[in-house]
């Protein structure tokens, strides 16, 4: 309550307050009980806008139409002595300043008690308003960008960066946008190409999904974390809308500028963007977006783009800001996570050829081996090839001389034996003579098409011929070339010597990426096929010496390369035998 102690009139009131609070800082103002304005100060005026050298007195209304803080409404109650005080009061003055005040409003009582009017004192609070809606702006975006920094941390995966930070600028606890989409530069092509995109892609689906999110009433961290924990949510619509989209960067679109000027751009219609970037703006589904640029330590990584097209809510400058802080700090975490992509890349290449270099240094070992008892077997071998010779001989002798006598069977026997062990010895010194030759890389259809023209020379001409369906070239494997050509050709002589002229047997090559493949297969009636089988199953468990040895060299060598060898397709049709080398990956040219 404020009241004078000597009776005064008007004119003597208005000249009272000039002379005392006309050249305050502080703004004041006077309305009598009539609610017509008797005096504003200098100060007062500038807060409000008010012209003080307009003709006429003004009204409560006319102010109260500028401040918009309740004056009218409650003069009554002021004059009876109650006090209207607001604090940060915001409104635009007469001048379209924005204005933030503290005012304060009270009864006037002049002589004898009685109420003259109301009188008010204002304060213009506007800068400290702007700082402290800066500070909690400022204060709110770093809350935002520890969640989400938080929530990325707990993640190395790129899909799950992508989309917490969507979430971020989308969520209601975080930007606030109601659409977000994201791309990354793809400098082998040049362009944006679209990876993720969060928001409902149409009103209904707006409804339906801020409804569900308001109901479970989650901070942003909640938010975040329940999607890294759960990842039912899926992707939305509006994410395939724009996967895999590219926009060119050597075109003058608003997008490319942003990227290329590292600045945050907020479009606002079509009346300031290049018609090149119509085309964008239209899938978009927007005219009116902020396009924010993901730059870390210089590195252009791609584009955040946010819009409010669902609601149509205008896009504040303070959003834009925010926007663009939060494309920074969202810059670090989608650059560690694809430089932890590449690291995982590389350490998996790394792990493959660390394998094929131990599967090479194994398979060296094996071929060192296979040397050594190469050469052992071959001082055995002709150790064993002139006494040998030397029986067979005097067996012979005495058969075609007639010394014979009652000796004829034994002698039989003695020469055939000797025959016999003959032909295991020059298999030994085959595989010997063939240890001597170096490791090289071989063309595995080449290989196997020498080993197919060996077998059909020493095939009789009595036998149906075997076919040969070589595959495409360029399958190389790594090893002895002789070892594997005398594998190869035991494999193919065993098998086509033991089947009948009825069966027909064709030999085919092919290979994919880390097998060389040779098939021996068969074609015939069911009374072959019988046959096929007792063959193939004589082959590989019989007792027969020369047999035996020559199919356990044959192995032993393809298994020694790193391969193997079988028998497959017994329970279909026919079955075939099949041989299959590791295809070569030049790790190591050594041994």
């Amino acid at each position: 309550m404020i009241e004078t102690t000597s009776p005064v009139n008007t004119g003597s009131r208005a000249a009272l307050f000039e002379a005392h609070l006309g050249r305050s800082p502080l703004g004041f103002f006077y309305f009598n009980n009539r609610g017509q304005m008797e005096f504003i100060n200098r100060s007062g005026a500038e807060i409000i806008g008010w012209d003080k050298s307009a003709a006429g007195p003004a009204s409560l209304q006319d102010v109260e139409d500028i401040i918009h803080c309740g004056l009218t409404g409650r003069f009554g109650q002021i004059l009876g002595g109650e006090s209207l005080e607001l604090s940060e009061h915001q409104f635009v003055n007469r001048q379209g300043r924005f204005v933030a005040m503290n005012i304060y409003c009270n009864s006037f009582y002049a002589e004898a008690g009685v109420t003259a009017g109301i009188f008010a004192l204002i304060l213009d609070v506007t800068d400290s308003y702007r700082k402290k809606v800066r500070l909690e702006e400022t204060n709110y975006i770093l809350s935002v960008i520890s969640q989400v920094s938080e929530a990325v941390s707990s993640t190395a995966d790129i899909d799950d960066v992508l989309r917490v930070i969507l979430i971020g600028v989308t969520a209601q606890q975080g930007l606030g946008f109601n659409r977000a989409f994201l791309f990354l530069v793809n400098n082998a092509e040049n362009c944006l190409e679209g990876k993720m995109a969060v928001g409902p892609a149409s009103p209904e689906e707006a409804v339906e999904v801020w409804s569900r999110l308001a109901n479970k009433h989650k901070t942003l961290a909640e938010l975040l974390n329940e999607y890294l924990v759960s990842q039912e949510s899926g992707l939305p619509r509006l994410h395939h809308n724009i996967q895999g989209w590219k926009i060119p960067l050597n075109e003058n679109t608003i997008f490319a500028q942003a990227l290329h000027d590292g600045k945050v751009i907020n479009i606002r219609g079509r009346d300031n963007v290049t018609p090149e970037s119509w085309p964008a703006m239209d899938r978009l589904g927007a005219d009116y977006m902020v396009v924010a640029p993901v730059i870390s330590k210089g590195n252009r990584l791609g584009l955040i783009i946010a819009d409010n097209q669902i609601t149509g809510r205008r896009i504040a400058d303070s959003q834009v800001e925010l926007l663009q802080t939060f494309a920074n700090h969202s810059a670090v975490a989608v650059e560690r996570s694809q430089l932890y992509d590449k690291v995982l890349e590389r350490a998996e290449e790394l792990a493959e050829k660390n394998r094929q270099l131990a599967l090479s240094q194994e398979q060296i070992i094996r071929s060192e081996k296979m040397a050594v008892i190469g050469e052992l077997t071959s001082s055995i071998a002709h150790e064993l090839r002139n006494p040998l010779t030397v029986i067979g001989g005097f067996a012979n002798m005495m058969l075609t001389t007639g010394e014979a006598g009652g000796n004829s069977e034994y002698l039989n026997i003695i020469y055939a034996e000797t025959q016999r062990a003959e032909s295991v010895i020059h298999q030994v010194l085959d595989f010997s003579r063939a240890s001597r030759t170096p490791n090289c890389e071989i063309e595995f259809t080449q290989m196997t098409a020498k080993a197919f023209e060996h077998l059909l020379s020493k095939m009789r001409f009595s036998q149906r011929r075997p076919r040969f369906n070589p595959g495409p070239a360029g399958a190389m494997v790594w090893g002895n070339p002789d070892q594997l050509h005398h594998a190869l050709f035991q494999f193919m002589w065993l098998t086509v010597e033991e089947t009948t002229d009825e069966c027909q047997v064709e030999i085919t090559t092919a290979f994919d990426k880390d097998r060389a493949k040779m098939t021996i297969g068969f074609t015939g009636c069911d009374h072959t096929r019988t046959k096929v089988v007792k063959t193939l199953s004589q082959i590989f468990g019989s007792t027969t010496g020369t047999q035996k040895l020559s199919m356990l060299v044959a192995g032993e060598t393809v298994r020694c390369h790193g391969g193997n060898y079988g028998v497959e397709g017994v329970e279909a049709n026919f079955p075939s035998l099949y041989v299959e080398l590791p295809i070569y990956q030049g790790v190591n040219k050594n041994g």
